[in-house]
Parts: structure tokens; sequence; C-alpha cells
């Protein structure tokens, strides 16, 4: 097969899998790290980083919970202290309140945020071609988890997409790159179309996020 034959054929098999695994970065302003199990009923189960510890999230169709990892809290707090201390009294009762907790937010609020907004596969792979009119091998073939695979490549600059496809056996994509806006996504693949199980987090272990809103330091709290 030719390059263009193969990444039309990956291309295929990404546009059609119902679910898979994810497992890179997003390269916004501050760059976000995610391994995100998802599929295209709008569940999504597993960590998101924007400063390096990852938060735990799930999301079950319209709802969705984040559990900030403590070290998470303790910067928003340091940050806080630094630069907002008339703050800080409301920033220290929100810590308290989320710490161990799952944060309940609507799903679309955390699809706002850059990383997990590759659960929402409508949305996020709408941009990526299904079929493409060329394609070249780009470099050499690398080895990815024992597998050696080649990359084939389309378009340029911001409308560039590859994949990563086994130099032998195959045109599952491995490896997607692409961008969004102005932003490149770097995304290893595999668990295809497995199973996404997401748990609802027990009621005590819930909070509401208007309850621990100062944990967002850009949002207008009360009396502000």
């Amino acid at each position: 097969m030719s390059a263009t034959q193969r990444m039309n054929e990956s291309l295929k098999l990404f546009k059609g899998y119902h679910s898979f695994r994810m497992k890179g970065e997003f390269r916004s302003k501050m760059s976000v790290r995610v391994d995100l199990r998802a599929d295209r009923q709008g569940n999504c189960v597993g960590t998101y980083a924007q400063i390096q510890v990852p938060d735990e999230v799930t999301i079950i169709r319209d709802r969705g919970w984040v559990r900030y990892d403590d070290k998470n809290l303790q910067e928003t707090r340091k940050f806080a202290k630094t630069y907002m201390p008339e703050r800080l009294t409301a920033v220290d009762e929100a810590i308290k309140k989320s710490r161990g907790k799952y944060t309940e937010y609507p799903a679309r609020d955390l699809l706002d945020n850059p990383g997990m907004f590759l659960c929402a596969f409508h949305l996020a792979f709408a941009k990526v071609p299904g079929k493409v009119s060329s394609a070249k091998e780009v470099g050499n073939p690398r080895t990815a988890g024992g597998e050696r695979t080649i990359q084939l490549t389309h378009g340029s600059g911001e409308n560039e997409v590859s994949v990563h496809v086994p130099e032998k056996g195959g045109n599952a994509p491995r490896r997607i790159e692409f961008n969004l806006g102005d932003t490149p996504v770097l995304l290893e693949l595999d668990e295809y179309d497995k199973p996404v199980t997401v748990k609802l987090p027990a009621p005590a272990d819930i909070v509401q996020e208007k309850e621990v809103r100062a944990l967002d330091l850009t949002s207008d709290l009360p009396g502000d």
C-alpha cells in the first residue's frame, strides 16, 4: 500500500472507534498532559495535569467530577496568598471542603478546559480528516512500546495531521498528531473499542462547584 492508502486506512479506523485510551499532550500556553479513556456516549475517565501533578476526572454524559490533588490545592493557596491575599480566607475554606472529595460540575464546564476537551469526540476530532488526497512518510521508523512505527503526514502548518502506524502488520493508529487552532495535540492511542468503565462518586464524597468556587481565582465571589 502507498503512504496515502495506509494513512486513509488508519484515519478510517480512527474515525470508526467507539472508544479508546489517549495519553499525551495538549500544547497550549501551559502544557497539559492527559491520560484519558473516553467513548462516543460522553463517558470519560482518567487524569488531567496542567501543573505537573494530575487531578482525577470523571465525566458521565452531562455531569463531571474532579478530585483535586492536594499538591495542586496547595499551589492554588500559595498563589492566592501571594497575589490575592484578600481571597485567602475563602480559598482556605474551599480547600478544606474539596480535599479528598469530588467536585461536581456540568460536563460542559469541564470540557472548556484544554485537555479535557478531548473527552468530547464530536468536537475535539471534528477537523481530523477521515480521508486525505495525499500523504508522505516522514522520518525513520520509531519504536513505541517495542513496536516499530512509521509516521504518515498530510498537510502543513495548522492543517497538518499525522498518524503513526505499525511498520508491519496493519494500519491501526498508534499515535495521532493534529492541531486545534494553533495548539498542537499529540496523543498515543490504544485500548480501541474497549468499554469505558465510569463510576459515579458516592454522594458523601461529592461537593458542589458553587461551594468551592473560590478555587477558581478568576471567578467573581459573592461580595466582590
